[in-house]
């Protein structure tokens, strides 16, 4: 018989990879919801507001306290401009380069925390951290070389925007989101992007949606299984198996983008491609470690 611990610690690789594959599925979603003729500010608008709603129940559920109010600006500024830039730049990118590409580009951002982490606080750069940087450096030559004559510069362009913003957010929130109350601070940070992307569609004249049971059911998608369920399965997970072990698992999330791309949209790619895929990967690996800036964060990091 599993003894208990051993089975705890199934249950949380369970629970990381489940969630790296349900963020995984996000970039299919995007491309899907395109294909309905929904616009990015429709789509993060409901998918935003959804799953705030979700995790504000949640959070009520599980007797979670409200974030203390000494955090709430840093958890709107996290919401409001990291994650809506982010997400704006990510699922923008798909309307030029492929699912693949983009989760794979997306996936450059730990070398960028790294660096920006070495920079504005003096962390140390070992030989671990710099080979690791070379190693994604190189991937991601090879995954913009496999596509720019393919695709327009400007998805290469949001593709590595949406890691700098998710840098960014990583690194505001490794200072903010330490000791808060996970679900309900996550809650509050989709409830600022709910209300930037709401407002701005609103503006714009894209909130209203002519429903469809096919647009009905990808946006709940979005909320329900490209959101709320990764974002509480990730924390349920990390609390099982740690920070560290918990960041690597999450390296799913590109690799379920790649197969799943070629699976439903029939993607297709130079293996060149495949190849910077794995070593921006295996930077991942590398850089991984107690004291990573990234992985002190990812508990109520909500990726895309």
């Amino acid at each position: 018989m599993r003894p208990p611990a051993a089975n705890r610690n199934a249950t949380g690789v369970a629970l990381v990879i489940g969630s790296a594959f349900c963020f995984g599925v996000l970039g299919i979603f995007g491309k899907l919801a395109y294909r309905l003729q929904l616009t990015t500010p429709q789509l993060l608008s409901y998918r935003f507001a959804g799953a705030a709603v979700l995790l504000w129940l949640v959070a009520r559920l599980i007797h979670e306290p409200l974030p203390p109010r000494r955090s709430l600006i840093g958890l709107v500024i996290m919401g409001g401009a990291g994650y809506v830039g982010q997400s704006g730049s990510y699922f923008n990118a798909l309307h030029f380069i492929p699912a693949s590409t983009n989760a794979l580009l997306l996936y450059t951002y730990p070398v960028v925390v790294t660096l920006l982490a070495a920079l504005l606080f003096g962390e140390s750069l070992g030989w671990a951290k710099l080979a690791a940087v070379a190693l994604a450096s190189v991937g991601t030559v090879f995954v913009v070389e496999a596509q720019v004559h393919a695709a327009p510069a400007l998805g290469i362009i949001l593709g590595l925007g949406s890691a700098a913003f998710y840098s960014a957010y990583i690194l505001y929130g490794s200072r903010l989101l330490p000791g808060l109350p996970p679900v309900s601070s996550t809650a509050t940070i989709m409830t600022a992007a709910a209300l930037v992307w709401g407002g701005y569609a609103a503006l714009t004249q894209q909130l209203a949606v002519t429903w469809t049971a096919p647009r009905a059911l990808l946006i709940a998608s979005f909320a329900v299984i490209g959101t709320t369920i990764p974002v509480l399965t990730f924390i349920l997970g990390l609390r099982m198996v740690g920070p560290s072990r918990a960041a690597i698992l999450s390296t799913f999330e590109p690799v379920s983008t790649v197969l799943l791309a070629i699976i439903v949209l029939g993607e297709s790619a130079n293996p060149i491609q495949y190849l910077g895929g794995a070593l921006i990967l295996v930077s991942v690996v590398v850089l991984e470690g107690p004291g990573w800036r990234a992985s002190r964060v990812l508990a109520q990091a909500a990726r895309e």
